[in-house]
């Protein structure tokens, strides 16, 4: 009786343990089926928004496309008004543009003052020689007063210092001091953080102001550090994006008679100078 007893609860568990097995077996073999159906229904998810976003894509490239192509006409239609509006608003005036930055603006530059009829008669570019002394003599300034140098060249034509900096590299000349500069154009604006501003910029500006000779400053519109603060702080008007027509007709508007801060960056005050406020030279 007893065996037969223990035969018997070893039967039920037995029982009990394949029911239980067989459930398990079962609910899995129904959660893989909604497993599955899950996945087939997030990849279908998937699927369709990646032809959604595939549709938005193509759709976003060919607004870009149609952008571009609005702004190289405006572009084209912009410089052949430049040429016109500009003629001879600056014939007469001499210039000088002296660059502390590697932006390579000069050409930009010599094509719009000389359509707007100014002449250059001198180009000046500040290496980056001066950075390496200043670090070496651990003092904001190189031991030559490069600012006074290039500023008594300018104002007075004295020349034998400026060769002199021009021969241990600090500076690049191209042209001559033999006549009177009536604007000198600085070109800043640089692709990453440089004392230079304060090394060279600044003080230049100050000296020329010293002497009475009118002073704009400008960058191109990409530049990763911008020297429109340090220009602004000096009181002189700036473009901070003279590469473009735009800029160039504000360079212009300018060396007429206006005066502010323009361009497209935080420090312009305005996109460009009113054109029915020109005041004489």
């Amino acid at each position: 009786m007893f065996i037969n007893m223990r035969y018997l609860v070893i039967t039920l568990i037995a029982v009990f343990l394949a029911l239980g097995i067989g459930i398990l077996i079962g609910f899995q073999l129904d959660s893989q089926d909604i497993i599955l159906q899950q996945q087939d229904d997030l990849i279908k998810s998937l699927e369709n928004k990646f032809d959604q976003l595939t549709q938005t894509n193509q759709s976003l490239e060919n607004q870009i496309k149609q952008l571009q192509s609005n702004i190289e006409r405006d572009q084209a239609f912009m410089k052949n008004i430049f040429a016109d509006y500009v003629q001879n608003k600056l014939s007469g005036l001499t210039v000088t543009i002296i660059e502390t930055s590697e932006s390579s603006l000069y050409p930009q530059l010599k094509y719009a003052l000389e359509t707007a009829g100014a002449t250059i008669n001198t180009s000046i570019v500040v290496t980056d020689k001066i950075l390496s002394t200043a670090e070496e003599q651990q003092s904001p300034e190189p031991e030559l007063p490069i600012a006074a140098i290039i500023a008594d060249a300018i104002a007075y034509g004295q020349t034998k210092s400026i060769n002199t900096l021009q021969q241990q590299g600090f500076i690049e000349i191209k042209g001559n001091f033999d006549t009177t500069c009536d604007f000198v154009i600085i070109v800043g604006g640089s692709n990453e953080e440089t004392k230079k501003p304060e090394i060279v910029d600044v003080p230049l500006i100050q000296e020329l102001k010293k002497m009475s000779i009118n002073v704009v400053g400008v960058e191109s519109s990409d530049a990763g550090y911008s020297y429109m603060d340090y220009y602004k702080k000096e009181q002189i008007s700036t473009v901070d994006n003279v590469d473009t027509i735009i800029g160039q007709t504000s360079l212009v508007l300018i060396m007429t008679g206006q005066q502010g801060n323009y361009g497209i960056k935080a420090s312009a005050g305005a996109l460009i100078p009113s054109f029915g406020k020109e005041e004489p030279r």
